[in-house]
C-alpha cells in the first residue's frame, strides 16, 4: 500500500515505516551484540557479521521496494523510500555495502519492470545521485561539519529532485504535479529527520549497552572474563559436554605467594604482575581453538577448554607454567621481578554427574600443587586409567 491509499499524511506513514524499518534492524543488531561482542569497542557495521547483517538486510530491503512499486503500479510514491535507502547506506554502510544494495535494486528492477528505457532512466538517475550524495558526504566527513548539515543538504537535493521530475516528465512517470512535488518532498523531510534522530538514538543505546555489557562480563584490571562470565559459560559447556564422547578440560592455577608481591612491593607492583601475567595467559589461551581464560578472584584464574583432552591441556599447562616462570615482569621503570604459578588439571568424567565435581577435582589439583611446594604442575588421573598409567597424577607433577 501507498502512503495515499492509507488516507494518512506522511508524519504517520512514512514516520512509521522507516522507524519500523530501521528498529527491526537495530533490534536484530543487538541481539548479535549481545550474545558475541566482547570488546568495549563502537559498533562497527563494516566488518564481521554485521556487514553481512546489513548487505542482506537493506537488500532484501530495496527488492522489497521494487516489488511493492511494480504491484501496486504507483512507482513514484516509493522514491522517497528508496532515496532513504540510498542515502543511508552510503552515509552508515560504506561505499562497498551501498554498491551491493544498489546492484540488488537494479536487479529487482530488471526483474520486476523488463529492461524498459523506465529501467534505464532509473538506473542512470540512482548513479547520478549516488555519486553526488557520495561527494556530499566526503565534503561533509572531510570538514567535520555536523551531521545536521549533511541531513539539511540531503533535504535540499530531494526537492531539487522533486522539481526536476515536475518540470522534466518522463514517458514511463505519471504527472509530477506542483502539489504532489511538495507533498514527497515534506514526506521526505520528516522521514529524514525522523530517521536520523532514531538512528542516532539507537546507536548510541547499542554502544552504551555494549560498554555496559562488556563492563559486567570482564575484570577491569586484566581485561579477562570475570567470575560471573566463568559460572555462567562453565554451565552451558558441562551441559553441552556432559553426554557427548569428547573432552572438557579445565586448568585452574595461582600466581605463587602473591602477597608477598603485595607487602614488599606495594600494591601497585601487584596489579602491574596481574596485568602481565593475565596477557600473557590470554595470548597463549588464543593458539587453543574455543579456549576460555578468566580471572575467578584476586590471584586466581580458571580457563576451560573444551574439546581438549587431559594430555593436551597438560602439555599446555607446563609451556604456559614455564613460560611465566622464564618471564621478567616490569613493575615500575626501575624494578622488575619474577613470579611462578601453581596449577591444577582435570577434564570431565563419566560419573561428574554434577560439574561442581569437576570444579572441585580441580581445585584439589591445584591445592596438591601448592602442597609440593608450588611452582607446580598436578593433573588428575584419567577416570579409566590404569594407577601406573604415564597420565596419571604423580607423574604429571614432575616438572619438565
Amino acid at each position: 500500500m501507498t502512503q495515499h491509499e492509507w488516507l494518512l499524511s506522511p508524519l504517520f506513514t512514512g514516520v512509521f515505516v522507516t522507524l519500523g524499518i530501521i528498529l527491526f534492524f537495530q533490534l536484530i543488531t543487538r541481539s548479535m551484540i549481545t550474545h558475541s561482542r566482547t570488546e568495549e569497542k563502537p559498533i562497527n557495521y563494516l566488518v564481521g557479521r554485521l556487514s553481512i547483517l546489513s548487505v542482506v538486510y537493506f537488500s532484501i530491503l530495496g527488492v522489497y521496494f521494487e516489488y511493492a512499486a511494480a504491484h501496486t503500479k504507483q512507482d513514484v510514491a516509493f522514491v522517497d523510500f528508496r532515496l532513504l535507502l540510498l542515502f543511508y547506506v552510503i552515509i552508515y554502510l560504506g561505499q562497498r555495502t551501498s554498491l551491493i544494495v544498489i546492484l540488488s535494486s537494479f536487479i529487482a528492477r530488471a526483474a520486476f519492470w523488463g529492461l524498459t528505457m523506465g529501467t534505464l532512466y532509473f538506473v542512470l538517475t540512482t548513479v547520478l545521485i549516488y555519486l553526488f550524495v557520495s561527494v556530499i558526504v566526503y565534503i561533509v566527513r572531510y570538514f567535520q561539519l555536523n551531521q545536521l548539515i549533511l541531513i539539511g543538504l540531503l533535504d535540499i537535493v530531494v526537492g531539487v529532485f522533486w522539481i526536476v521530475f515536475h518540470f522534466i516528465r518522463f514517458r514511463y512517470f505519471n504527472d509530477v504535479t506542483v502539489s504532489s512535488s511538495w507533498y514527497y518532498w515534506m514526506a521526505f523531510i520528516i522521514m529524514n529527520f525522523s530517521l536520523y534522530y532514531g538512528l542516532t538514538r539507537l546507536n548510541n543505546e547499542n554502544d552504551y549497552l555494549t560498554s555496559l555489557t562488556h563492563q559486567a562480563s570482564t575484570d577491569p584490571l586484566t581485561k579477562l572474563k570475570n567470575y560471573s562470565v566463568f559460572k555462567k559459560d562453565f554451565n552451558e559447556e558441562f551441559h553441552a559436554f556432559k553426554n557427548v564422547d569428547q573432552p572438557l578440560t579445565m586448568i585452574a592455577f595461582d600466581i605463587d605467594h602473591f602477597k608477598r608481591v603485595n607487602d614488599q612491593h606495594g600494591h601497585l607492583a601487584g596489579n602491574a604482575v596481574l596485568k602481565a601475567v593475565s596477557h600473557l595467559v590470554a595470548e597463549k589461551t588464543k593458539t587453543i581453538p574455543q579456549a576460555k581464560c578468566y580471572r575467578v578472584g584476586g590471584e586466581e584464574f580458571n580457563i576451560l577448554l573444551p574439546d581438549v583432552t587431559l594430555e593436551q591441556a597438560a602439555k599446555f599447562s607446563y609451556q604456559l607454567q614455564s613460560e611465566i616462570r622464564e618471564t621478567t615482569f616490569k613493575i615500575n621503570e626501575n624494578k622488575a621481578i619474577q613470579v611462578t604459578i601453581s596449577m591444577g588439571v582435570s577434564t570431565l568424567q563419566k560419573s561428574d554427574v554434577t560439574q561442581n565435581l569437576l570444579y572441585e577435582r580441580t581445585d584439589q589439583m591445584l591445592y596438591h600443587s601448592k602442597g609440593k611446594g608450588r611452582d607446580c604442575v598436578t593433573v588428575s588421573k584419567p577416570e579409566t586409567s590404569d594407577p601406573k598409567s604415564l597420565y596419571g597424577q604423580e607423574k604429571f607433577s614432575n616438572k619438565i
